[in-house]
């Protein structure tokens, strides 16, 4: 029952209907008996500081936020943890007395989860994008020992990502890739992460098809069955899907909010259940 101490939490984004999360964190409020609700929050691009500010003046208690305000997002924190810093973007805000506090769960869940699946020192990867998930993806890979090259549509983003990762504190210098050259790259690649929302909206712009392997490691930010997920899972790639990051950094950012384990089975099958549906 929702009552007047019901604590408030949300995810804004654009679009944001489609978004898990609430299925997720509310299934381990309950989980937990922790009076709690957590809200799919629409916020348009040009509306994001007014949104943060608002959000802090109703008491919402943490954020997470999505596409396309990862990035934006930072500079309305009123402090960064070091993750954040060296990412360059925020996912997760927790509530201090003056403002929001800034750190990004989606870098140590992507790190976690691909060193599970063997990526390590001298992993060639090709990083697809140069948004936030793709700062988060990047710094990852950099923690790992990984070999980086980034492509974006825009070739000065793919640059200014490799220059600001350079930045982060890993040894390890990421390289920008053609575009025009993307199958080939990924052919060469052993890991090749989509950290693009292409997949996001039906009718959004897909990615250029790429040549998978048996044996590469395919990592998607978006969830759902992607064409980039059916590809690779067609050819015997290993993957590491957008529900199993979803999942990974909604516990890490529900530990961060709340101060105690996260019951990652119920959050789960919370996301199972509407991926059913």
């Amino acid at each position: 029952m929702i009552s007047g101490r019901t604590a408030l939490y949300g995810v804004m984004g654009h679009p944001v209907a489609h978004s898990l999360s609430p299925a997720m964190q509310n299934a381990a409020f309950a989980e937990l008996g922790i009076d709690a609700v957590y809200l799919a929050l629409p916020v348009a691009p040009d509306a994001l500081s007014e949104a943060i500010r608002g959000a802090h003046a109703l008491g919402f208690q943490g954020l997470n936020v999505t596409v396309p305000h990862k990035e934006r997002a930072a500079a309305w924190c009123v402090r960064l943890d070091g993750v954040a810093r060296e990412v360059g973007a925020v996912n997760t805000l927790k509530r201090a007395p003056d403002g929001y506090q800034g750190t990004n769960t989606d870098a140590p869940a992507c790190r976690e989860l691909l060193a599970a699946v063997g990526v390590g020192q001298g992993t060639k990867a090709l990083l697809i994008g140069a948004g936030g998930a793709a700062r988060a993806a990047g710094w990852a890979l950099l923690a790992l020992g990984a070999s980086v090259r980034v492509a974006a549509r825009r070739p000065e983003a793919a640059v200014a990502l490799c220059r600001d990762l350079s930045r982060s504190g890993h040894h390890g210098r990421p390289e920008p890739a053609p575009w025009a050259e993307l199958a080939a790259e990924a052919a060469g690649a052993t890991v090749v992460v989509n950290g693009t929302s292409a997949g996001l909206h039906a009718k959004g712009e897909g990615l250029p098809a790429l040549p998978w392997s048996k044996g590469q490691v395919a990592v998607d930010f978006v969830y759902g069955d992607t064409a980039f997920v059916g590809a690779a899972r067609a050819a015997g790639a290993h993957l590491v899907t957008g529900e199993q990051i979803l999942l990974r950094q909604g516990a890490l950012a529900f530990t961060h909010w709340t101060g105690r384990p996260a019951p990652e089975a119920a959050m789960a099958r919370a996301i199972a259940g509407r991926r059913d549906h």
